[in-house]
């Protein structure tokens, strides 16, 4: 026992002994700053608890990285651009990176669209290469939680 745990144990001594209301604020002050004053047993148990922590590797657990969202493109046409804003107000409430592409000059864009839209109409969100859908399809997803977990993992 080293001699500041002496000091401790001994100053908790004097306080269990402290009669009347001192005492009792003495002891109150104790519990509330963590019993840094305590007898020679629990002195004891502390120290081997934390010889048992150190002994098994037991480290601070260290924060998660935060994870990258996936990538999420809005695609419209000039006729649909009143629709898209609808959908990026949607992605902004949830916090959501995004882009938005207009595909109205770019005939290889629209067929790859097209092609991967699963049958959906403009303004479309993908998310990570897949077609979610339109301004219904991603207020659901909003709204059940699916869209943050799509997007952020």
């Amino acid at each position: 026992m080293t001699w500041l745990e002496r000091a401790r144990a001994k100053a908790h001594d004097t306080i269990t002994k402290l009669p009347g209301k001192a005492g009792e604020l003495a002891r109150k002050a104790n519990d509330a700053l963590g019993r840094p004053l305590a007898d020679e047993a629990e002195l004891a148990d502390r120290r081997a608890f934390e010889a048992r922590a150190a002994a098994a590797g037991a480290a601070p657990a260290k924060p998660q990285p935060k994870r990258e969202p996936a990538p999420v493109v809005v695609y419209h046409m000039d006729k649909s651009r009143r629709d898209a804003v609808k959908l990026t107000e949607i992605l902004d409430g949830a916090g959501i990176p995004y882009k938005v592409i207009n595909i109205q000059e770019d005939p290889a864009a629209q067929m790859s669209v097209q092609r991967d839209s699963k049958g959906y109409r403009l303004p479309l969100c993908f998310i990570s290469g897949e077609a979610v859908g339109g301004r219904t399809e991603l207020t659901n997803m909003a709204a059940m939680g699916e869209l943050t977990k799509k997007v952020f993992g």
